[in-house]
């Protein structure tokens, strides 16, 4: 999800980060790049560990987090991310 999408709400301040490029990073190494869908949503397959979740081209007051993700060995992981776009 982004948000808040407007300067002052009458509704929802969020909306689906369509479009979003992901990366996921293991010791500064790249391991998976991957596009949210136009609802917002992604899909990863990653080993288990600690991963540095990035993207590029962020607008100077916009930012993602979380930051970092664990991905649990043996499971399926599920992580909401969210880019705050930085307007008030």
């Amino acid at each position: 999800m982004r948000g808040p999408t407007t300067p002052v709400c009458d509704t929802s301040c969020e909306a689906p980060a369509r479009g979003l490029v992901l990366q996921f990073r293991r010791d500064g190494k790249l391991q998976a790049r991957v596009t949210t869908s136009r609802t917002g949503r992604y899909l990863v397959r990653l080993r288990p560990g600690t991963y540095a979740v990035t993207t590029p081209n962020l607008r100077p007051r916009e930012q993602l987090t979380p930051q970092l993700v664990r991905v649990p060995r043996g499971r399926v992981g599920r992580v909401d991310l969210h880019l705050d776009t930085g307007l008030q």
